[in-house]
C-alpha cells in the first residue's frame, strides 16, 4: 500500500527535496586505474543511496516519459514497481508525473488523465500529478489552450480520485506564464481539493520571477501547500518556506557534475570547485578524433602521465607545478581554445575531497574530481547530491 506520501504530508516543516530520476547508477566496482567496467547490467549497478548508505534526499520524483524511453526501464516498473525499480523501501516517498517538457512541442499532452491514474496506482507511487501541458514562453499562441488543458485535466483527475480512492496523494498540475496566471490557476485547482498543488514550467526562470509567482499564489491561497517543478535553489529557502512551498524538486546538483563549465564539486560550505578534465583520447567518447598520428599519440602520452600524476599528487608524492604542467599540455590539445587551468589549480591546492566525509570521496580520492566518463562523473553528482540535501536539511532544522 503506498502510505509514504500520506506520512510526508502530515509531517509539514518542508521543503522537502525531491531528486528527479534519470537512471542515475554506476558500477560500484569499477576499476579506475584501468578504466573497466567489469559488470553490465541493472541488477549489478548501485544507486546514490546505495553507496552512500542512505538518502540523498526525501524523495524521488519519476517522470512517465523517462521511464518510457527505454524498454528496459519499463520492463522494470512492470516487474518491480516503482519503489523496486529505484531499489528504495516502500516508506519512501516517490512522486510520479507525465514528464510534459518531453511532449512540449506537441498539440495535446501525450498522455490521458484515465491512463495516467491507472498508471500511479498499478506501480505503486506515493504521489500522482495530473496530465499538464507546458507553456513554453509568455507570448506562445496556445498558451490559454495549455492553460485550460492543464486545468481540465486537473478538474478530471481528482474527480476520479475521489471516486476511486487510492491510497497515494494526488497533485494538481498548474501551468502559467505570469503571476497573476498562476495564482488564477492554483486557486481553481485548490478549490478542486487538491492536498497539493505543483507549479510547472519554472526551470528556466529566474529566482527573482519564482518569487513574484510564489508570492502571488501563496496570498491566492494562502493555506494551500506547493510543490516547485524543477527549482530548489539554496538562496530561495526561506521566501519558499514563507509562501506555503510543501517540496521541490531538482537534478541540478547532481547534473552540474558535469555539465557546468566550472562549478562541478560542491562542498559542505557551499563552495564550488572545477573537477579536473582528462578525456578519453582514442575511441568514441575521445575529443580528439580528429588530430593526426602524430597528435594523437602524444594525446595518448599525455593523457597517462596526467592520470598518474593526479594519483601521485594525491598521495603526496608529486608537486603541484609538474601536474599543472603536465595537465596544462594536454589541455593544449583537447581544449585549445579554452583554459581552465587556474580553476585547475584552486582545486588542486584546496583538495576538498580530502576534507569530505562521505563514502565516495573516502573511498575513490581523487578520482571523483577527476572529468572523465560516468563511473567518475556521476559519483562526483552522487557527492553533491548528498552534499546539497544536508545542507538543505541544515536550512529546514534552522527554519524550524
Amino acid at each position: 500500500m503506498a502510505r509514504a506520501g500520506w506520512t510526508l504530508v502530515s509531517k509539514g516543516h518542508g521543503p522537502w527535496y525531491f531528486i528527479p530520476d534519470w537512471d542515475d547508477y554506476v558500477d560500484p566496482d569499477y576499476d579506475f586505474i584501468n578504466d573497466i567496467s567489469k559488470i553490465r547490467g541493472w541488477e549489478h549497478q548501485a544507486y546514490a543511496h546505495e553507496l552512500l548508505g542512505g538518502p540523498v534526499s526525501d524523495g524521488l520524483l519519476v517522470s512517465r516519459a523517462v521511464i518510457e524511453g527505454s524498454k528496459a526501464r519499463q520492463q522494470r516498473i512492470q516487474r518491480h514497481g516503482v519503489h523496486g525499480m529505484l531499489r528504495v523501501p516502500d516508506s519512501f516517498p516517490v512522486m510520479g508525473d507525465c514528464g510534459a517538457f518531453d511532449y512540449i512541442g506537441e498539440k495535446e499532452p501525450r498522455y490521458t488523465t484515465a491512463d495516467v491514474f491507472d498508471y500511479y496506482t498499478r506501480h505503486g507511487f506515493d504521489f500522482g500529478v495530473s496530465v499538464d501541458h507546458l507553456i513554453p514562453k509568455d507570448t506562445h499562441p496556445d498558451r490559454q489552450y495549455r492553460y485550460d488543458v492543464t486545468l481540465r485535466n486537473a478538474e478530471e483527475f481528482i474527480h476520479l480520485w475521489n471516486r476511486e480512492k487510492p491510497d497515494w496523494v494526488p497533485v494538481g498540475a498548474v501551468q502559467g506564464w505570469d503571476p497573476e496566471s498562476y495564482a488564477a490557476a492554483a486557486r481553481r485547482v485548490h478549490e478542486m481539493g487538491y492536498p497539493l498543488i505543483g507549479l510547472g514550467g519554472l526551470v528556466r526562470t529566474s529566482t527573482a520571477r519564482i518569487l513574484d509567482i510564489i508570492q502571488a499564489v501563496h496570498s491566492e491561497v494562502p493555506d494551500a501547500r506547493l510543490h516547485l517543478f524543477g527549482v530548489a535553489r539554496e538562496n530561495m529557502f526561506r521566501d519558499l518556506k514563507q509562501n506555503g512551498v510543501f517540496s521541490v524538486d531538482s537534478a541540478a546538483p547532481l547534473r552540474k557534475a558535469w555539465l557546468s563549465s566550472t562549478d562541478n564539486y560542491l562542498t559542505a560550505d557551499g563552495t564550488s570547485y572545477c573537477a579536473i578534465r582528462v578525456p578519453y583520447a582514442r575511441g568514441a567518447r575521445g575529443p580528439m578524433r580528429s588530430l593526426d598520428p602524430q597528435d594523437l599519440e602524444r594525446a595518448e602520452t599525455l593523457e597517462k602521465q596526467a592520470l598518474e600524476a593526479l594519483r601521485a599528487y594525491d598521495r603526496g608524492e608529486d608537486k603541484l607545478p609538474y601536474l599543472l604542467e603536465i595537465i596544462k599540455e594536454y589541455e593544449k590539445l583537447y581544449s585549445p581554445k579554452v583554459s581552465r587551468t587556474e580553476h585547475y589549480r584552486r582545486t588542486l591546492e584546496d583538495m576538498p575531497w580530502k576534507k569530505c566525509t562521505c563514502a565516495i570521496c573516502q573511498k575513490h580520492g581523487i578520482e571523483v574530481v577527476i572529468f572523465r566518463g560516468n563511473n567518475r562523473n556521476r559519483r562526483r553528482g552522487f557527492h553533491n547530491t548528498k552534499t546539497f540535501y544536508e545542507r538543505w536539511q541544515a536550512l529546514r532544522d534552522d527554519a524550524n
